[in-house]
């Protein structure tokens, strides 16, 4: 009898024993199935192919910008290129002639303002045409080359840096306190209000003339000096003479 007590005694034993031990196996069960909530992507270094996917998606964005995109600096104020309204920027995306591929290209609505240091309210100068742009290396504001003519200052602006046959040219001048833009009299009857510049040769100054290389197209036998004189009382460079001259004869960059 006593024997079959100590036998149940060792079962019950034993049965209590195997009990403990499975909620131990279940509470650890849990932990094995549980799944990290970090994306998987931020333990390892992204992959070529994400690389290139960011590189894409950000050359072809296109986002709004009202920065000022070009400076006139005067003792009597300064002149500004800025949005007239709505405008952007966006990457070249392609190398070309025009630029290269991260070039930054601004469209929109362009004007010209001129802040008088002794005038509060900003006086529009000019208006661009409707397909005007604006290519450039990075989005710092250009600052206009300035020259002198007689008692006008007189400002540059070229709002590509770069170009297939010419560079857009525009002419600002400043007397007295007041901003204009100047025109280019080309003949009575042909006036223009900016002018094509060659690529890499840069406008001279010399004995009161403003003498500008012509842009070039395929095609021309010859490249146009242009050798202009400034009338205060039109606001105009009017032309004097004209220089025809061979393509392979200039050295680019003087």
């Amino acid at each position: 009898m006593k024997n079959v007590i100590t036998l149940g005694i060792l079962l019950f034993a034993l049965m209590l024993t195997s009990c403990g031990d499975r909620p131990a196996n279940l509470r650890t069960s849990p932990t094995m199935l549980s799944v990290d909530p970090t994306p998987a992507s931020s333990s390892f270094p992204p992959t070529s192919t994400s690389i290139s996917s960011s590189k894409a998606i950000e050359v072809n964005l296109v986002k709004e910008d009202d920065s000022i995109r070009a400076i006139g600096m005067h003792s009597d104020g300064r002149l500004l290129v800025k949005p007239a309204s709505k405008a952007s920027v966006a990457s070249l995306g392609a190398p070309s002639c025009y630029g290269l591929e991260t070039d930054l290209n601004w469209s929109g609505e362009y004007e010209v303002v001129w802040e008088s240091k002794s005038q509060g309210t900003p006086i529009k100068v000019m208006t661009f045409p409707a397909d005007f742009e604006i290519v450039q290396q990075n989005d710092s504001p250009i600052i206009m080359q300035q020259f002198s003519l007689g008692d006008t200052d007189i400002f540059t602006y070229v709002p590509r840096y770069t170009d297939c046959h010419g560079l857009e040219t525009y002419l600002f001048g400043v007397n007295k306190g007041k901003a204009f833009s100047i025109s280019f009299e080309m003949k009575p009857e042909q006036i223009w209000k900016n002018i094509s510049q060659l690529p890499h040769r840069p406008f001279k100054v010399a004995n009161g003339e403003l003498i500008l290389t012509g842009g070039y197209g395929a095609g021309q036998d010859f490249i146009d000096v242009y050798h202009f004189h400034y009338d205060p009382k039109k606001r105009s460079m009017i032309l004097q003479s004209t220089d025809q001259v061979k393509p392979n004869d200039f050295v680019y960059g003087q």
